[in-house]
C-alpha cells in the first residue's frame, strides 16, 4: 500500500530555521556578554533545544528572550523553505495525498508557511497550543490518524531529528529522516535521506502508483530501510 498521508516536522525539514535559531539563540548570549560556538549549539539543537538549554544552563528569563527573538521571523538570516519543499508540498495535494503539520513551535511555524504561500497545501496543524507531549511520544500523530481516519500504513511521519521518527514509529506509521548534514545516519527510521530530492522521488512514486491503481500493497514503495 502507498504512502499518501505525510506529516511534517517545521524546523530543520520543511524550513531551514537553524541558522536564524542559532543566530537568535548567539544574540541572547552575546547580550550577556557569554560567546557561544554556533557549531556547539548546532550539533545540541539536533538532538533536541532543551539539549542546548541543559548544556548551557539557560535560565527561564534567558529562554523567554531568547523565544521572543527567535519569533522575530524577520531577524537575520530569515528561514527559508528547503529546495523543492513548495513543489512536494503542491505535488502531495494536487495527486490526492494530505499534509499535516506536526512542530513543537507554536502558531509561528503558521507564519512562515503563509509568508510563502505554503499553508494552503495542509489539511491541519499541530503546535505546542495543543499541548501533547513532546516527541519521540506518538500522541500528536494518533490524534491525526484518528480525527482523520488515516491508516497509519498509508502515513509518513518527516523530520530531521530522531524523535521526529520515534514519534511516527511509535504511533505505528512509517517515518522519514532527512538527514542533510549526515550527522545521524543510524537513526531509527523507514526512509533515510540527505536531500529533498530523494523525498520528492519517494513521493511521486507512492502517490503516482495510487493514480494508477489501488493494488492494496503491504510494503512502503520506495528507497526505504
Amino acid at each position: 500500500m502507498a504512502v499518501k498521508n505525510y506529516i511534517w516536522d517545521f524546523d530543520g525539514m520543511l524550513f531551514d530555521t537553524y541558522p536564524h535559531t542559532l543566530a537568535c539563540f548567539v544574540e541572547i548570549y552575546r547580550r550577556k556578554g557569554r560567546i557561544i560556538d554556533p557549531d556547539e549549539a548546532y550539533r545540541l539543537f539536533k538532538i533536541t533545544m532543551w539539549d542546548a538549554f541543559d548544556f548551557y544552563g539557560t535560565d527561564e528569563t534567558t529562554k523567554r528572550e531568547f523565544y521572543e527573538l527567535e519569533n522575530d521571523i524577520s531577524f537575520p538570516p530569515e528561514g527559508k523553505p528547503y529546495p523543492l519543499i513548495p513543489e512536494i508540498l503542491r505535488f502531495i495535494s494536487e495527486h490526492g495525498g494530505r499534509n499535516f503539520l506536526y512542530t513543537h513551535r507554536d502558531r509561528v511555524a503558521l507564519l512562515y508557511l503563509e509568508k510563502h504561500g505554503l499553508d494552503k497545501y495542509f489539511t491541519d496543524f499541530v503546535t505546542s497550543e495543543l499541548n501533547f507531549p513532546l516527541k519521540p511520544a506518538p500522541d500528536a500523530v494518533k490524534y491525526l490518524l484518528d480525527k482523520y481516519s488515516l491508516l497509519p500504513e498509508e502515513t509518513m511521519m518527516l523530520g530531521d531529528r530522531a524523535i521526529d521518527a520515534g514519534s511516527g514509529l511509535n504511533a505505528g506509521t512509517y517515518a522519514c529522516v532527512f538527514d542533510e548534514d549526515g550527522t545521524i545516519p543510524d537513526a531509527p527510521c523507514t526512509l533515510y535521506v540527505r536531500t529533498t530530492r530523494e523525498i520528492f522521488d519517494f513521493v511521486k512514486k507512492n502517490l503516482e502508483e495510487t493514480d494508477s491503481c489501488e493494488d492494496n500493497k503491504s510494503t512502503v514503495t520506495g528507497s526505504a530501510r
